[in-house]
């Protein structure tokens, strides 16, 4: 059974880890990056940062969105081994449904987000 849940910030540590290669080709810079980046919305949108954990609690997937007034960004989608993890996968695209039948401006979603939000496997 999954469970979505808000970001934490002891959540980073695996976010970064699991996104790194999103933000950059080096994985050492892509972590720092992505680390900081994490740390960066949710301080300012923590609310629209989610985790989904498994029954062991562990952080296996994250969406990161920040709406704002002019554009509503789809930051980070990440599902960790999507194909066992569908499940957590859904979780997390319906959840970017409710906000996107509400949202009333331009949508912007990362390449790096969009590939894995259209991933089926």
């Amino acid at each position: 059974m999954f469970r979505t849940c808000n970001m934490r910030v002891e959540d980073m540590e695996t976010m970064a880890e699991m996104v790194a290669l999103d933000h950059n080709d080096d994985p050492e810079k892509g972590y720092r990056k992505a680390r900081k980046h994490m740390l960066g919305h949710i301080k300012i949108v923590p609310q629209h940062c989610y985790v989904v954990e498994n029954d062991e609690k562990q952080v296996i997937a994250a969406m990161i969105l920040h709406p704002q007034d002019e554009v509503f960004e789809i930051e980070d989608f990440h599902v960790k081994e999507i194909h066992q993890n569908k499940e957590a996968s859904n979780l997390l695209k319906a959840k970017l449904l409710k906000y996107l039948e509400k949202v009333q401006t331009e949508v912007l979603c990362y390449p790096s987000a969009i590939r894995k939000l259209m991933a089926t496997y």
